[in-house]
């Protein structure tokens, strides 16, 4: 608080405007609420002039709450943090913090983690009042979320365009972590599912006589659905709750607030590599996926049904074209985005303590499954609906 002029709006007493005029910030009363316009540097120098004008506004029983808006601040340093959290915990009435930018938040989550007790009224509210609650936060989340999306396609962007660089060998460590590592599972799941995808459908087709064409529905089912989605099932439940465990730990003990504070973009050093690295290794797995699946029908083809390996895989080649590869690679990258962005959001939003962290982990595996599933029938009905429209 730089001793700017004041503009003072209907403050709530002229001992308080006069206060105000003296310190250079302006008040806007709105009922039992005092809004606060803190202008300039708010530090060390002009903490004794905030604790003083926040002591005369807590001392009027007219009022229920004081909101100080950061919007007009320039500087904010450890001594009035100290002052505004004290004041925060007296008893009276509640101040809130509005409109600080992405280093003040920071600097006060750093030097004053604590959360403060929540008051009577909200402990007893309602379930309209619970309800409103979950709407506002669901709402913030999606708006956090979509941040983060902007951000993640700008710094890659300019990663591209070689305006921006990503930390030295963070991509090639997390490929090898999500993806060299992953193949067994996704190779050995996706085996299995074929068999038992073959094997249903030579059960029902040969009462009809066509159990030539299982190789056509294992090739045409594991090719378009099953092997994108058991790929991404995999790496949602492996690498998402990983990724959400990983950035949550940080967030809980600090080190992305204290990234933050110094200008250094938590995104970009820990977010994006992470995103380009499941958009690397999706497809690939997705492949994997496809190939082995199909491998797996055709040992049941030959078990169940007599029929060659070579006729199965000619069979699958017909059916096949580059047009289903090109679909469920597009669905494949989709999900890594889909699996990385929810572990990140979620995994950034983690609260404090080891509980919190457990619960993003487990909900970045939810939510991304949730999402992979929605998009996945959004895809198909949009695909069904360009064909009918031809």
């Amino acid at each position: 608080m730089d001793e700017p002029h004041a503009r003072p709006r209907s403050p709530g007493s002229a001992g308080v405007r006069s206060a105000a005029e003296r310190r250079g910030v302006s008040i806007e009363r709105a009922g039992r609420t005092a809004v606060v316009h803190l202008r300039g540097d708010v530090v060390v120098g002009t903490a004794w002039s905030l604790d003083a004008l926040l002591r005369e506004l807590r001392e009027h029983d007219t009022l229920d709450e004081i909101r100080l808006d950061f919007a007009n601040v320039d500087r904010v340093d450890s001594a009035a943090v100290a002052v505004i959290e004290l004041a925060r915990r007296a008893d009276g009435v509640r101040i809130a913090l509005e409109r600080l930018d992405e280093r003040q938040r920071a600097l006060f989550e750093v030097l004053a983690p604590g959360e403060r007790a929540p008051r009577g009224d909200a402990a007893h509210a309602g379930r309209l009042e619970r309800l409103g609650a979950r709407i506002f936060e669901a709402d913030r989340s999606l708006r956090e979320l979509a941040a983060l999306a902007v951000e993640c396609v700008r710094i890659a962007a300019n990663v591209l365009v070689r305006r921006a660089r990503l930390p030295a060998g963070s991509v090639g460590s997390q490929v090898v972590v999500m993806g060299t590592n992953a193949v067994g599972i996704v190779s050995l799941l996706s085996f299995l599912l074929g068999m038992s995808f073959a094997f249903q459908g030579a059960v029902q087709l040969r009462h009809y006589g066509a159990g030539a064409y299982v190789s056509d529905l294992v090739a045409l089912g594991m090719v378009r659905e099953f092997a994108p989605f058991v790929a991404a099932i995999i790496v949602a439940g492996r690498t998402g709750a990983a990724i959400a465990a990983e950035l949550g730990t940080m967030r809980v003990d600090a080190e992305l607030d204290a990234m933050t504070a110094m200008g250094i973009s938590p995104v970009r050093y820990f977010v994006v590599p992470r995103i380009v690295a499941l958009s690397l290794v999706e497809p690939v797995l997705t492949l994997i996926a496809m190939f082995v699946g199909i491998a797996g029908g055709m040992v049941v083809a030959e078990i169940v049904l007599r029929m060659s390996p070579q006729t199965f895989w000619m069979r699958a080649v017909q059916q096949l074209d580059l047009s289903d590869f090109v679909k469920g690679l597009a669905k494949s990258l989709a999900f890594a985005w889909i699996i990385g962005l929810s572990g990140a959001h979620l995994g950034l939003r983690a609260r404090r303590g080891a509980s919190g962290v457990g619960a993003a982990a487990t909900r970045s595996v939810v939510a991304a499954i949730f999402g992979i599933i929605c998009f996945d029938a959004i895809f198909e009905a949009a695909l069904t609906l360009a064909r009918q429209s031809r």
